[in-house]
């Protein structure tokens, strides 16, 4: 899907909403309001006529409705930036990078993000105790219209919590966060790219506690999601956590080799030479025909 039509009907919306305009009062004499409803939602790429009447109605110039998918854009380019800072334990680099964020960047969208890794490299690098960490996201997450001006966002942090309980044994608290995030609604495509990602952590999580028939369950939803949306992005990871649990349970040899074989397939084909490794280092015996 186009982010482009999502990120104008998200502006659209936005403004709609700042002026206090209904959508009955937006679509008088441009169009329906079940064609307006499905524009801000990105569901309908809407026609540059119907764009400059909105734009008019909004009393905007065209342009602005156009902001947000610059504003994603830039986004986008940080997130990339920072994420593999700080999975290359690089801190101090991370650190620097989001504070010329703060210090340059106009998107308030963006600034958040760059808070949110702000204070996960502060806890990984043993700057800030973990209960401080939550406390800090927590506070962020409470910010007024964030979960309105960045759903994507809103989801990452109270997943970025849940993920540090499950780093210091609070599993309890990690589940109902976990268990709030996938009973959620995800509208957008973008969205339901962020739930796959929570599925994946919560199989994680739900594996360290040795609860491999729940996890199982998890992991099979989110190969069922993935191959919906034609993401590939985790589907290794999957099948990987699929064969290790079918393994604690004793299940199949034929499942558990499938599973593990199209593990090392997929880490093959996206080009993920650390998982390929690890797979072979320590589940050889399963792979069938590896490369």
């Amino acid at each position: 899907m186009n982010h482009l039509p999502v990120s104008i009907g998200y502006e659209i919306k936005r403004l709609r909403k700042e002026k206090k305009i209904t959508q009955a009062e937006l679509c008088e004499g441009i169009c329906s309001q079940a064609e307006i409803s499905k524009v801000e939602n990105g569901k309908n790429s809407p026609t540059i006529d119907l764009l400059q009447q909105v734009a008019k109605r909004l009393k905007v110039p065209l342009s602005m409705l156009f902001q947000d998918h610059l504003r994603s854009d830039v986004f986008q380019s940080y997130d990339e930036q920072l994420a593999d800072l700080l999975r290359t334990n690089q801190y101090v680099d991370a650190l620097k990078l989001s504070e010329h964020v703060l210090s340059t960047t106009e998107y308030e969208q963006v600034r958040n993000l760059a808070r949110y890794y702000q204070v996960i490299v502060q806890e990984r690098s043993g700057q800030i105790h973990y209960l401080k960490a939550v406390q800090s996201l927590e506070r962020l997450l409470n910010k007024e219209q964030l979960s309105f001006e960045s759903a994507t966002l809103y989801l990452r942090i109270q997943m970025g919590m849940a993920n540090l309980y499950v780093e210091h044994g609070d599993f309890e608290l990690a589940d109902d966060l976990f268990q709030n995030l996938i009973q959620a609604k995800y509208e957008t495509i973008e969205l339901k790219k962020v739930r796959i990602k929570i599925l994946y952590n919560y199989g994680q999580q739900l594996l360290l506690q040795k609860k491999y028939l729940a996890g199982l369950k998890i992991t099979e939803q989110g190969i069922q999601e993935s191959l919906q949306l034609e993401d590939g992005h985790f589907l290794g990871h999957f099948y990987f956590q699929m064969g290790y649990f079918k393994q604690q349970l004793n299940g199949d040899l034929s499942d558990i080799q499938r599973d593990f074989t199209m593990a090392y397939s997929l880490f093959c084909a996206f080009d993920m030479p650390i998982h390929e490794k690890r797979l072979l280092e320590e589940y050889a015996e399963y792979v069938l025909f590896p490369i």
